[in-house]
């Protein structure tokens, strides 16, 4: 008994959880389905938010467990609830609201911005849940993870594109409305992932806006990264279909009908900016993890990058603007997103990431040569020092990251030689 529950705890610390997307394709009668459903459980976010905004001021205490029993009322007085709805779907909604009252007094008590949780129109609900693969749904994925089938409950059976690099067992899922169509958000379990081990240079790595990345080599080479400018490319597009839907906005004349397809016009071309950035990022991180074995680079605090200037009434900020253009311009190029995509990718590949500290280190104002501090403005952007020292401004932060990660990476095996040797001569 006790060795089949060691061999029990060892599988399962070498499994991982991983999140699969796949986009649904239903037939046109599956599609008015599916938005039948969606609406049903939004009208039941609706009432049971109601019910507990209702019983708070009667000053009764609202339980999960009380909406989950009402749930069979619920099926037998609306006439098209038990052929459209699971009840697992319902409970996942009920679930999903509990979490956001729990959130909003936990944001109360540490004096956070509570954040309510709000009434949704179908439009602005989200999707629903399953919490159990064969219960509700059921998945058919294609050799190797490529596409497949998915049935759920009153829909039926509807085809699924989309690619898993490490398909495993399906546990539960989640069906979302984006701007692109209904999709597919699958939650498997599978075994631990790898990818091919690096064995390249180490490099230094620092992420900027007017280049999205400027790297350092150990062979002393620079090389740069070039920002695709994601947003910047699409903006006049996106300017014209903001204002077309201003002006059906302002239309009364003109139906609603008119105003949900340039709603989804414009939904579907910042989804498409999205889907691009995303995609870039995959590829760069990819890239890096599989051709260096040791990456150097600077924590990033995008909140921190991105505070507004404007001030306030009293003390207003200045260049507001420009802070805008450039607060635009940081999150075009997702810092935040890029490291997460590092990390994981690298653990998976066995490469090193380091992250340094910017305030002790100080990268853009330290010298590459002879270790000198001046601080640069944001506009400076050549590193020029009094010892002879000149390059650009992200080649400069990029050596100095790499020089830290080098020195971070010889006494992390200075320290590890003398374990070994500790342990050498206790064993002998």
């Amino acid at each position: 008994m006790l060795r089949f529950i060691l061999i029990f705890f060892i599988m399962a610390s070498m499994s991982e959880i991983r999140s699969l997307s796949y986009k649904i394709y239903p037939s046109r009668s599956q599609a008015a389905s599916l938005w039948h459903k969606h609406c049903l459980l939004a009208d039941l976010w609706n009432a049971a938010l109601e019910e507990r905004i209702g019983a708070w001021r009667r000053g009764v205490r609202i339980w999960l467990s009380d909406q989950e029993k009402a749930l069979k009322f619920i099926r037998s007085d609306v006439p098209s609830w038990s052929s459209y709805v699971h009840t697992h779907e319902a409970q996942v909604v009920l679930k999903r609201l509990d979490l956001a009252f729990s959130g909003f007094f936990r944001r109360l008590r540490n004096g956070g911005a509570p954040g309510f949780p709000r009434f949704r129109a179908p439009e602005r609900f989200r999707g629903w849940g399953y919490k159990q693969h064969g219960n509700g749904f059921k998945v058919e994925i294609g050799v190797g993870g490529r596409h497949g089938f998915v049935t759920l409950f009153g829909i039926g059976r509807m085809r699924m594109r989309g690619i898993a690099r490490t398909p495993g067992r399906v546990l539960k899922a989640d069906v979302i409305r984006a701007a692109r169509g209904w999709m597919l958000n699958l939650v498997v379990e599978t075994g631990c992932a790898q990818r091919e081990r690096a064995h390249g240079p180490a490099i230094g790595l620092d992420w900027g806006v007017s280049e999205f990345a400027t790297i350092a080599t150990e062979a002393g080479e620079c090389e740069v990264i070039h920002n695709p400018r994601h947003l910047a490319t699409e903006a006049e597009d996106l300017r014209k279909a903001q204002r077309s839907l201003s002006i059906v906005a302002r239309e009364r004349k003109i139906s609603s009908r008119a105003l949900r397809k340039h709603r989804k016009s414009l939904a579907r071309k910042h989804a498409k900016i999205s889907a691009r950035r995303k995609d870039f990022l995959h590829k760069v991180s990819q890239e890096l993890v599989a051709k260096h074995r040791f990456i150097a680079t600077e924590m990033l605090s995008p909140r921190n990058m991105t505070r507004s200037a404007r001030g306030t009434a009293k003390a207003p900020g200045r260049n507001v603007a420009q802070k805008a253009g450039l607060n635009r311009a940081i999150l075009d190029t997702a810092p935040s997103t890029f490291l997460n995509m590092l990390r994981y990718k690298a653990e998976e590949a066995g490469a090193e990431l380091l992250e340094a500290s910017t305030r002790a280190l100080k990268p853009s104002q330290c010298c590459p040569e002879c270790g000198a501090m001046r601080k640069k403005a944001l506009s400076e952007r050549e590193h020029s020092c009094s010892c002879g020292c000149k390059m650009g401004r992200d080649e400069a932060s990029a050596r100095v990251l790499l020089q830290w990660g080098l020195r971070f990476e010889a006494s992390t095996e200075a320290k590890r030689a003398e374990v070994n040797r500790a342990a050498g001569t206790a064993v002998g």
